[in-house]
């Protein structure tokens, strides 16, 4: 479904001098922009915005501005009525082509009822049996990367563990054989499809010239494993996926490749950030360790709830308006773009009890990391909460006075991302 864009603005800017489109509003520490949004769910909670200062589109091709909704219950409302704010014309701020779109967003980036049926087939795959087994290879995984880095006494946690862990999962999921030149290939587009961002890692590339090459490997990879899985099947989740088969129907190659495309940044980027997000907050909260501490088992789960809150490592999806609809006031007309600030609904005043605070003990925490609820929640919510459980079981068991308190900030508007996490902690004795 495609719908179509609006010809006016209601204004420049989001609110006063916060913009929420400008590069160096996400450049901001973290205090400042929770800050920002929370005069925003106070006197404006469903402000407009000038086109975004995107990284990927030159200025005369993202021309078009964008809602914001920052409260839980308005970004939960808009979850849950995909017949009113549609995923189909991508699920971030840019505007893309269609086909571009699918290659690097595949079915979350849909409606019914081709959402339907690419989302059942993925979930067949995910069943109870084979979530089981990926759980055991994340344990077996986070401990042997802790075995390499206990002794050493320092480091940075992001190079040590949220690169290689969700890196290492992603190519055991998939069948791929670590040390290769497809794997290593692989890993590499995958860990910078959404780094468009960092100057550092585009080197001499555009944003848009990064992105594309990113997916565009990552498409390669799959279209050489879908069909060898077919002939020599294996215990992976590219076997499950070929395999798989929703109402008489299987995935063709092309699906299968932007499937790949789109775990490949769920698995690598969301998890390893949320990761780092969590040795970051402990740090910072030396109550909240020793509480988690006092009973690992019996707190952990919280533990985790309280990290993905807090880190919401996936700052924002888009919806476009299928209908004028009034939100709040503001009167989002058909085509508007409106984007979901989880970041924000999570640290709503009116939901959370002292949002601001890091509690591992909060509880209910119904937070919105992983979406609103409706068609579009995260199918990979279960394997991100095995990965974080595992990190912190291992981390807190084997060195616990890891101490990490100065991280480098990711700017971007898209990922709340960790660059560096340089750690120090009393090395385990081997032998």
């Amino acid at each position: 479904m495609t719908t179509t864009p609006i010809t006016t603005s209601p204004g420049p800017t989001t609110h006063g001098d916060i913009d929420l489109s400008a590069r160096s509003f996400w450049a901001l520490p973290l205090e400042q922009r929770d800050e920002a949004f929370a005069v925003l769910r106070r006197e404006n909670p469903v402000p407009w915005s000038r086109p975004v200062e995107s990284d990927l589109l030159p200025p005369e091709a993202n021309n078009r501005g964008f809602w914001s909704l920052t409260k839980f219950d308005d970004i939960r409302r808009a979850s849950r009525d995909p017949e009113v704010f549609s995923s189909a014309d991508g699920v971030i701020m840019e505007d893309f082509p269609p086909a571009m779109t699918e290659v690097a967003q595949s079915f979350i980036a849909m409606d019914k009822p081709q959402h339907t049926q690419l989302r059942g087939i993925t979930e067949i795959a995910f069943k109870p049996r084979n979530l089981r087994l990926m759980e055991a290879w994340i344990k077996e995984q986070t401990r042997t990367l802790i075995d390499e880095m206990a002794p050493k006494g320092e480091g940075d946690f992001i190079e040590d563990v949220s690169n290689r862990l969700p890196g290492r999962i992603f190519g055991r999921f998939w069948g791929l054989t670590e040390g290769t030149e497809v794997y290593d290939k692989t890993i590499d587009a995958a860990q910078r499809l959404l780094a468009y961002t960092d100057p550092e890692i585009c080197g001499g590339l555009s944003g848009l010239e990064l992105f594309g090459g990113a997916v565009q490997d990552l498409h390669e990879t799959a279209k050489m494993l879908a069909p060898e899985r077919r002939a020599n099947p294996g215990e992976d989740l590219m076997t499950w996926v070929v395999q798989a088969e929703f109402e008489g129907k299987k995935m063709t190659d092309h699906e299968i490749a932007c499937l790949f495309t789109l775990v490949a940044v769920a698995s690598n980027d969301t998890t390893r950030h949320a990761s780092a997000h969590a040795i970051y907050n402990f740090s910072r909260h030396p109550d909240q360790k020793a509480l988690l501490l006092e009973d690992l088992p019996g707190r952990l789960d919280g533990a985790v709830e309280e990290v993905l809150r807090v880190a919401s490592p996936l700052l924002h999806m888009r919806r476009t308006a299928t209908q004028d609809v009034t939100i709040r006031g503001s009167h989002i007309k058909t085509g508007d773009k409106v984007v979901l600030w989880y970041y924000s609904g999570n640290r709503d005043e009116e939901f959370f009890e002292n949002p601001h605070t890091f509690d591992i003990l909060r509880t209910p925490n119904r937070h919105v990391t992983f979406g609103g609820g409706g068609p579009h929640v995260c199918l990979g919510a279960a394997l991100a909460r095995f990965m974080l459980r595992a990190i912190l079981t291992e981390v807190y068991t084997r060195i616990p006075d890891i101490s990490a308190p100065q991280p480098d900030f990711l700017v971007a508007n898209f990922i709340n991302g960790v660059k560096r996490l340089p750690a120090t902690w009393t090395p385990e004795r081997t032998g």
